[in-house]
């Protein structure tokens, strides 16, 4: 009967010894499932799946230094492929296939997937899933945390096991995932169907006899799918017979001995009792051996009796409490007071009285570390399992604050994309998704909005026909061909494409498109951004200023043409008056009738300078000026402009100097430069009423009083300087500007049109000679002209006087106009001047009039338009032929367009245009003249 009861008290501690062995292994695979399920909630939740590629890749390879290395992290997209791991040989792997891929596609939890090789890696993992969503908040793809069950199988086997037992880990199809002592062969593969039938019949942590894989039979303790991993089962087991060896050869012995011989009984019972207390030291060596075990796990373990009083602390227990030395023996809740009403003291008072297993997690008060525990019901009465987890408790605080932070700043980016007015489409690469739309995008392009952007759009609702994107001439982008696409799929930056959008609704609206792709830092495309700016209203605004600009061009060349084809007719008859007024000088004796003709002079010229404004500006509007750049001397161009507007000044009793070099030259067109100086002069004469004005001529770098020494290059300043009215300074930016005058409210045609600043700044742009202006009102102005340096000093010779020939007769001129009146004025002009005069009408007839004088002109002065659409350069290329000599000669003309500029240049002919003074008439034909002159001599010299 005692041999009996002692085999009894051997199995019920075989059978708790394997509990808590059982207990220790699955808190030791609980904790590691924690920190894979941690792991998977901690990416999820962090929103690193719904960042781009390049980031998500970043964030995974920090979280790898600081995560075991038996844990594999994959980001999945909702069609099972892999864009984004730990582990780059899983880059691109499809796990759409499996059966947890999908459940966890339709669940918010973690699921335990399948135990098989991990495609990629090769060994054999347990994976846990978990979905995630996208930026809309549809599921958008699974997280899967693979565990690498040969990391765990490696980690068993290194334990110090008792002998004769073994650990066998299954799925919950009961495929044999780690078994310790190992037998690969059954890695893999499932356990016999009776073996699983009565793993899965266990409702609770249970014992069970069962004969093994090996075929030892063995005293169980098994976890059932419900009670350790989800879908997992974990069994523990000792040999019944190893176990069990040293009692049963205890009572085998004894009953020998004692049957054997009853006389020895004495003896024989003093050696059984020495068999016994072998049997009891190799059960106190089991216990070691267990102990041992205890002490070997990374968790620590301590063991209260029913009374809470601690009977065992293993070594990592005693680390982590404070005062483990003084706690055997002592009421737990003695030795730590701090911890009664608690959630510790909750948790441990229910497992102690249901007898049933708790799990908590709190904060010790004195070592100020984090503990999560487990306490699991024992013969003595609770085993309690607890590991430090402050460092995780600190990874999770910092996981919490980088979840704050990310959307914190996906908040921000959200706001910011949301209320900007321009439009924003994000798509990432490869696969062309659309993962960020703005309100402004959606009210822009309206919906269906793609939902992938690559060679194809893919809409989720098919479009209406001609839904999309247009080129201007009305056809449809391709899929490719959009600046968006062309970003993403061949790295092109688009900079403000316009093209035109016709959305569902059948509105069309304009848009400026910029597009770039974003890469990752080796230089592969991730993400493409493209930018929408509604410009319809711009783009109508601009085409209305076009047709504006193109009415007022149009208006202005109307004008101008106007003014073009009106030159001549105004220009002849006002020729005849100049003429004509010129005449009568010497007819008009009395004192009364030269005030009158002065009078009558000074109209004239009034009216001149109004129509030589028109005009000017008519030709400058068609582009009818083309400038003839040559040496230009100022002495002689400023001699002409005193000599017409020193009478003025002397009769309006005004000073009028030259201040400089006279000998100076410049590049210029002489008649454009004198143009300019000249109406820079009108203008002071117009608002100067005392004092004076002055003409001054100075480099650039000082005065022009002594020899050129000025760099090759240089430039000349002519400056009119007078000493009137002035201009105020709100109206110095406004002066050059058509029709504008200063202080001429009554609009007194003797003042002008206004026109002749105007002109000057046209001629200084056509010139490249820049003109400035400074003013004091009240004190007067001074206009600038820079104009380039010629090096060439040319000193003008004396105008040359109508001498006679040498046999005697008066210079003979030929004139040929086809107007009488002004033809008439020319002859009675010349003759006062000392000339005989021939006339005509024609070339026929001008050629007939010299043959009749027999002899032929020294100076010839022709209209250039003559009748039948025949010219004046015609008559006096004919002439000089007949005398085969170049006979000096002008053309006069009313002509405004380059046409007779070209002509005349061609032929080597000044030009003169109507109407013209006698004065200026007179020193055109002496410079003509004296240009023969040399001509001639350098002829002969030749």
């Amino acid at each position: 009967m005692m041999q009996y009861n002692v085999r009894q008290h051997r199995t019920v501690e075989i059978q708790n010894d394997v509990v808590r062995l059982l207990h220790l292994v699955d808190a030791e695979q609980q904790r590691i499932a924690a920190d894979a399920q941690h792991v998977l909630a901690a990416v999820v939740e962090s929103g690193i799946p719904r960042t781009a590629p390049v980031d998500c890749q970043a964030t995974l390879a920090r979280m790898k230094a600081r995560y075991p290395a038996y844990l594999t992290i994959e980001v999945a997209d909702r069609e099972g492929s892999v864009w984004c791991t730990t582990d780059p040989r899983t880059l691109g792997i499809s796990v759409g296939d499996y059966g947890t891929f999908q459940e966890a596609m339709r669940s918010n939890g973690i699921v335990l997937g399948e135990y098989g090789a991990a495609r990629g890696i090769g060994r054999p993992v347990l994976p846990f899933r978990m979905s995630y969503r996208g930026p809309d908040g549809a599921m958008a793809g699974v997280v899967s945390v693979l565990l690498d069950v040969g990391w765990l199988e490696d980690d068993l086997a290194h334990r110090n096991l008792p002998a004769g037992m073994a650990i066998l880990l299954t799925d919950r199809n009961g495929i044999v995932m780690a078994r310790v002592p190992a037998m690969p062969e059954l890695i893999g593969r499932p356990v016999p169907s009776d073996m699983l039938r009565t793993l899965l019949s266990a409702t609770d942590t249970q014992t069970i006899e069962v004969a093994g894989l090996d075929g030892i039979r063995r005293i169980v303790a098994v976890s059932p799918p419900g009670a350790g991993w989800r879908g997992t089962m974990l069994a523990v087991g000792v040999g019944r017979d190893a176990a069990m060896a040293p009692v049963n050869d205890a009572m085998m012995q004894s009953l020998a001995y004692f049957g054997g011989t009853l006389l020895l009984c004495c003896l024989g019972a003093t050696w059984g009792l020495r068999q016994f207390l072998r049997m009891r030291e190799r059960m106190h060596d089991t216990a070691l051996e267990m102990a041992s075990v205890l002490e070997s796990t990374t968790d620590a373990v301590a063991e209260v009796d029913r009374d809470w009083k601690v009977v065992f602390l293993n070594d990592r227990a005693k680390a982590l409490l404070p005062y483990s030395s003084t706690l055997y023996g002592r009421n737990g809740w003695e030795a730590f007071p701090e911890l009664i009403g608690g959630t510790a003291w909750n948790s441990l008072n229910h497992a102690m009285t249901a007898r049933e297993p708790v799990d908590f997690e709190l904060l010790g008060p004195t070592t100020g570390l984090w503990f999560a525990a487990r306490a699991f019901p024992s013969r003595k009465g609770l085993v309690i399992y607890f590991q430090d987890v402050s460092q995780r408790k600190q990874h999770e605080e910092e996981r919490a604050l980088l979840n704050r932070q990310l959307e914190e700043e996906r908040t921000l980016l959200r706001a910011v994309l949301d209320h900007m007015p321009s439009g924003v489409l994000v798509a990432e690469a490869p696969s062309g998704r659309i993962v960020k739309v703005n309100a402004a995008a959606e009210r822009m392009l309206g919906q269906p909005l793609p939902r992938v952007i690559g060679a194809e759009r893919q809409y989720d609702v098919p479009p209406a026909p001609g839904f999309g994107p247009h080129r201007p001439d009305g056809r449809l982008y391709g899929g490719g061909e959009t600046p968006l696409a062309r970003a993403l799929l061949a790295g092109e930056v688009v900079e403000q494409e316009d093209l035109d959008y016709r959305r569902a609704d059948g509105g069309m609206v304009t848009l400026s498109v910029s597009a770039a792709p974003v890469r990752d830092p080796g230089g592969r495309i991730v993400l493409a951004i493209c930018t929408l700016r509604d410009v319809g209203e711009r783009k109508a605004m601009e085409m209305a200023l076009h047709q504006a600009k193109e009415q007022a061009d149009q208006a202005n060349r109307a004008k101008s043409k106007f003014l073009a084809a009106a030159s001549h007719d105004l220009r002849q008859p006002m020729q005849s008056m100049f003429l004509f007024s010129g005449i009568l000088h010497r007819h008009v004796t009395g004192e009364q009738g030269q005030r009158s003709l002065e009078m009558l002079e000074r109209g004239l010229d009034t009216l001149k300078g109004l129509l030589d404004s028109l005009l000017d500006v008519s030709r400058l509007d068609v582009g009818a000026i083309e400038p003839r750049i040559e040496s230009v001397a100022l002495g002689g161009l400023v001699d002409e402009i005193v000599a017409s507007y020193a009478p003025i000044l002397e009769s309006k009793g005004l000073a009028f100097r030259v201040a400089g070099d006279r000998t100076v030259s410049v590049r210029s067109d002489r008649v454009l430069l004198g143009r300019m100086v000249r109406n820079l002069v009108e203008n002071a004469v117009k608002y100067t009423e005392r004092g004076g004005v002055e003409i001054g001529l100075r480099l650039l770098d000082g005065p022009l009083g002594g020899p050129l020494g000025g760099p090759l290059g240089g430039k000349v300043r002519i400056e009119v300087a007078d000493t009137g009215i002035g201009i105020p300074p709100d109206q110095l930016d406004q002066i050059f500007a058509e029709f504008h005058q200063v202080n001429n409210p009554e609009r007194d045609r003797a003042r002008g049109l206004g026109l002749g600043l105007a002109i000057v700044q046209r001629l200084s742009v056509i010139l490249d000679h820049p003109v400035e202006v400074r003013s004091q009102p009240g004190r007067g102005s001074v206009f600038t002209i820079d104009v380039p340096l010629d090096r060439a000093e040319v000193e003008p010779p004396p105008p040359a006087e109508a001498q006679p020939t040498d046999d005697g007769h008066a210079p003979l001129a030929l004139l040929v106009d086809d107007d009488a009146i002004v033809l008439l004025g020319l002859r009675d002009m010349f003759r006062e001047w000392g000339y005989e005069v021939l006339i005509a009408g024609s070339t026929d007839q001008a050629i007939e009039r010299v043959r009749e004088a027999g002899r032929f002109p020294d100076a010839m002065l022709v209209d250039y338009r003559l009748r039948e659409g025949r010219v004046g350069t015609e008559a006096v290329v004919r002439i000089r032929a007949m005398a085969g000599a170049p006979i000096p000669a002008m053309i006069l003309t009313g002509e405004s367009g380059p046409e007779c500029e070209q002509d005349a240049a061609q032929h080597g002919l000044k030009v003169v245009r109507k109407p013209v003074t006698p004065r200026q008439l007179r020193r055109a034909l002496d410079r003509a003249l004296e240009a023969g002159q040399a001509k001639n001599l350098q002829d002969t010299a030749s």
